[in-house]
């Protein structure tokens, strides 16, 4: 059984507590024990095995959580320069609404929050997003990014000026692409495949190049880029790695996931451009 099943089993959201696990715990086992479904012993029984079962579980997942929160690092927003623009070409609008920039600053704050965990904990690597501390840190990382983006959504009504219109729909844009892209689990497992081999090649560098791009435009202390770098160079390789994958590769696994890629880099593109502008 997975972390996820028995959270489901349990009817539980992922950031529950201990007390609403035990009241989950209680309800369910008045309603599937044996000793109040005499009829259908068998039936309960089995019921009981998978509740007890989803219960070990998450509560073993709320003590590694309890255990590992007191350590989880304080996030100096003051470095966080892709927000703070953002925030500033808000403020310089000729319609200012210092209700709906505050607003921003909190739903923006969030999903910066999630992105800055999702990168400073490795968890764009796959292989490593469910190993002890950092399956906790990506559920946190997941869930940052849903509640700022809800948030987004939630202030389109009030974007009455065009400037906020098309920063507010930039940024939107931006963090429901990017939890896209975090919610990729897909492994690359080496085939005798040369084609599917060279699709995930592509796919990999595309990836690591706009990464690299997103970290150092958003936290520049977690990676900055070299030197020899710019934005507008990792952007045209990472797009140049997709593309070819999707022309050279055409019949490969890997193209939802590519496209997803592509939505991602056109989104940051389109904010990168305002930010620049601001």
């Amino acid at each position: 059984m997975t972390l996820d099943t028995a959270y489901r089993i349990l009817r539980l959201q992922a950031d529950a507590t201990q007390s609403e696990l035990v009241s989950a715990y209680r309800k369910l086992v008045k309603r599937y024990h044996p000793d109040y479904n005499s009829s259908r012993h068998e039936w309960s029984h089995n019921a009981m095995t998978k509740i007890n079962l989803a219960y070990e579980l998450v509560s073993g997942d709320l003590l590694e959580r309890t255990q590992h929160v007191a350590t989880e690092p304080r996030v100096d927003q003051s470095k966080w320069r892709f927000g703070d623009d953002i925030a500033e070409a808000f403020s310089q609008s000729p319609a200012e609404d210092p209700a709906f920039v505050a607003l921003f600053d909190q739903a923006a704050d969030l999903v910066l929050t999630g992105i800055y965990t999702y990168y400073q904990y490795g968890l764009h690597n796959v292989y490593l997003r469910y190993e002890g501390v950092r399956r906790f840190r990506y559920r946190t990382a997941v869930r940052r990014v849903k509640q700022g983006l809800e948030q987004l959504r939630d202030m389109q009504h009030l974007a009455s000026a065009g400037l906020h219109q098309d920063q507010l729909l930039a940024f939107s844009e931006f963090a429901a692409a990017f939890l896209r892209n975090m919610l990729i689990d897909k492994y690359h497992a080496p085939s005798v495949n040369r084609s599917e081999n060279g699709a995930y090649r592509h796919y990999f560098e595309g990836s690591e190049s706009l990464d690299a791009v997103i970290r150092a435009e958003l936290f520049e202390e977690l990676k900055p880029l070299h030197a020899s770098d710019s934005v507008a160079g990792g952007l045209k390789v990472s797009y140049h790695e997709f593309m070819s994958l999707l022309i050279n590769h055409s019949k490969s696994d890997w193209i939802p996931e590519t496209l997803v890629k592509l939505q991602l880099h056109e989104a940051f593109t389109r904010v990168a451009a305002l930010r620049a502008g601001a």
